[in-house]
């Protein structure tokens, strides 16, 4: 049974290991770094219905907001392109972090719903150029 945890960490270690970009998981007080570019994650709102009247099956949507902050345009439209490809194309291997982070217990796809370009606010400030989020979901049918 996947969860928020494990999935989160399975996307940063694919973009580290898979895709070879430097990755963080957002939290709270949480200071962006000067390295481009890096791929952040942000856990988003996740809603869960029932799929059975006994509540036998239940559907749980991940969702998550993908951060790309880049060098520069060729950079940020270069990256973004081949982040897109991997979540429109690629299996990603799902970790369950309290047993192996080296080997994954199985895969899951994402759907990517939108893809959000951020025009810097501060075009003084470095770490507000050359951004851009996807936004993705990943279902899960938990059974009893």
């Amino acid at each position: 049974m996947m969860n928020q945890y494990d999935l989160q960490n399975s996307l940063r270690f694919f973009f580290i290991r898979e895709l070879s970009l430097a990755c963080d998981i957002v939290y709270d007080g949480y200071k962006f770094p000067e390295t481009r570019p890096l791929v952040t994650i942000e856990p988003m709102q996740n809603n869960h219905a029932s799929l059975s009247k006994q509540r036998e099956a239940i559907q749980s949507i991940y969702r998550f907001q993908i951060g790309l902050r880049a060098n520069n345009a060729v950079e940020l439209a270069q990256l973004q392109e081949r982040i897109t490809n991997a979540f429109l194309f690629e299996k990603i291997p799902y970790f369950n972090t309290q047993v192996s982070v080296d080997e994954p217990v199985g895969f899951f796809v994402v759907d990517l719903t939108a893809v959000v370009p951020m025009p810097a606010e501060d075009i003084n400030k470095h770490s507000e150029r050359h951004k851009v989020y996807f936004d993705i979901e990943i279902e899960n049918i938990k059974r009893r």
